[in-house]
């Protein structure tokens, strides 16, 4: 028993030295991609950190977002900011940050892509200004596969890609320039742990009418917005993003609960209202064109607007729930 203790304690210095390694080595790749920039000391808040070219997060997208708070500290010239402005960068969306960049003085957003190369992840990051939206710099970050924690699984669970794939190109979109934006508060891709709360933003480019639905890990759909707490028949403004509950005292709260996994925030947008109703959080059935697309074939167009001539458009936002 005595030298089962020992070897543990063994394993968990030479985990914490491992990690303590990575760390430095972060830092100095932080400190490379900023060696560029007009300013010694680069204020970078949090942007999302997504498995490949899929945009969906795993249980490494937070790791990495903790594993880089604490780089920053051995960095010289970026400094990280425990906020996250990742929805800054997107056109419709990106105003609404104008109050936390002059509050928190960020210039840059810290975000990225992971790769599962075998017996290492290789961290791709990109330091990008936000008020221009040009790269500051990046570098990579090579992970050993025994300095990752069992939890912090690197690919996607299984399904959970596919289901991405269906949920991109349910009801397509129609000529016109219509676009919609969702994000969460962390950001199109976000990892959130038990008991955080979420907040969606939305906007248009052009004035319409918006439903949100949320679907769970096992591919259940619901209607959240518009909900018996407000907003009324979905109309959002152009250049007047809905953030979703508005505020603290809002009735109603996206608190994260098991089960751990991903799940997704489907955005449905047309310039002419719903032609049906549908009741809010009720069980839509699983993930189908029928359960989203209800109510796009507008019987009552707006006024000024033909019937069936509606523009379309639609958004996709995933997040991960972990311990």
């Amino acid at each position: 028993m005595i030298a089962k203790r020992l070897l543990l304690a063994l394993l968990s210095v030479s985990a914490l030295a491992l990690a303590g390694a990575q760390d430095a080595e972060l830092a100095k790749a932080l400190d490379a991609a900023a060696s560029g920039y007009y300013l010694l000391e680069v204020r970078a808040a949090f942007g999302t950190f997504t498995y490949e070219y899929s945009g969906l997060p795993t249980p490494f997208s937070r790791w990495v977002e903790d594993r880089a708070l604490l780089a920053a500290a051995g960095s010289s010239r970026v400094r990280v900011l425990n906020r996250n402005a990742a929805a800054a960068m997107d056109p419709v969306l990106g105003a609404t940050y104008a109050d936390f960049i002059r509050e928190t003085g960020a210039e840059a957003l810290l975000s990225g892509r992971f790769f599962d190369e075998g017996g290492k992840a290789r961290v791709r990051f990109e330091l990008t200004e936000l008020s221009s939206g040009i790269l500051i710099g990046a570098g990579d970050w090579y992970v050993p596969a025994q300095a990752i924690p069992a939890y912090a699984s690197v690919r996607p669970a299984t399904g959970v890609l596919d289901r991405s794939r269906e949920l991109s190109r349910l009801s397509g979109s129609s000529p016109g320039g219509l676009s919609v934006s969702v994000s969460t508060d962390r950001g199109a891709g976000a990892a959130y742990r038990v008991g955080e709360a979420l907040t969606l933003l939305v906007g248009v480019s052009d004035d319409a009418y918006a439903r949100v639905y949320h679907v769970d890990g096992t591919g259940r759909v619901q209607l959240i917005w518009p909900n018996r707490f407000g907003g009324g028949d979905g109309h959002i403004a152009a250049g007047s993003p809905v953030r979703l509950p508005p505020d603290e005292s809002a009735p109603y709260a996206f608190v994260m609960e098991p089960p751990y996994g991903t799940e997704f925030i489907k955005v449905v947008a047309s310039t002419a209202p719903f032609g049906d109703g549908l009741e809010d959080f009720c069980d839509l059935g699983s993930v189908s064109s029928g359960a989203m697309t209800r109510g796009l074939t507008v019987a009552d167009a707006a006024p000024g607007v033909a019937s069936g001539a509606a523009r379309l458009a639609e958004a996709l936002a995933s997040y991960y729930i972990g311990p």
